[in-house]
C-alpha cells in the first residue's frame, strides 16, 4: 500500500520496486521546491532538518524528465535508486534546472541524477554496458570505467541550506 502525501506534511512510503513521480510546487522564481518519496525502511521525524539546492547544467535536451535519488549510505549507489532514502522527478524546461528539497534530516547524503529521456525509469546502457542517457552525481566525481563511489559523491548537511551544482553527463 502507497501513501502520497507532501514532503512538508508528512513522509512518503514507496515500494523498493518502483520510481514514483513527486508533487511538483514551482515558485515565482523558477526554483522548483519538489517533494521526496522516501523509502519506507527511513525514519525522518525526528531531529534538525535542512533543505538541498540542486542546480543541475548541462542539460542535453528536454526530452523526458530528470530523476533525483538521495542516499544517505554506500548501499546501492548510484545504480539501485529503488533503495535510495529519497526519490524526486522533475520536469526538465531547459539546458538547466534548480529543485530544492525540503526536510531533509542532517546528516551524510550522495545524490545521483539520471536524464530519463525516455521515461523507463532506469539507465539505458549500451551492450558493452556504456550508458545511452546522462547522468551527475553531487561532487562531479570524475568519470571512470565504473559508477562513483558514495564517498566521491558525498556531501555533509549540517545547515538550513545546502547547494550543490551537478553538470550532467553524456557519453
Amino acid at each position: 500500500m502507497r501513501y502520497l502525501f507532501a514532503l512538508c506534511i508528512s513522509l512518503t512510503f514507496i515500494s523498493a520496486s518502483s520510481f514514483l513521480y513527486g508533487e511538483e510546487n514551482t515558485e515565482a522564481s523558477g526554483t522548483e521546491v519538489i517533494d521526496m518519496q522516501f523509502n519506507d525502511s527511513q525514519d525522518s521525524t525526528t531531529g534538525e532538518k535542512g533543505s538541498i539546492s540542486i542546480q543541475i547544467e548541462n542539460i542535453k535536451n528536454t526530452n523526458g524528465r530528470i530523476a533525483i535519488a538521495l542516499y544517505n549510505s554506500e548501499e546501492g549507489f548510484p545504480e539501485k535508486p529503488e533503495i535510495a532514502y529519497a526519490l524526486a522527478h522533475t520536469s526538465i524546461n531547459g539546458t538547466s534546472r534548480t529543485v530544492v528539497i525540503e526536510n531533509i534530516p542532517y546528516g551524510t547524503y550522495a545524490l545521483s541524477i539520471l536524464h530519463d529521456e525516455n521515461e523507463n525509469n532506469t539507465m539505458d546502457k549500451t551492450w558493452i554496458g556504456k550508458p545511452k542517457e546522462g547522468f551527475g552525481s553531487s561532487n562531479n566525481p570524475k568519470i571512470r570505467f565504473r559508477a562513483p563511489k558514495f564517498e566521491e559523491a558525498d556531501f555533509l548537511l549540517d545547515s538550513e541550506k545546502k547547494s550543490i551544482a551537478i553538470s550532467m553527463k553524456y557519453l
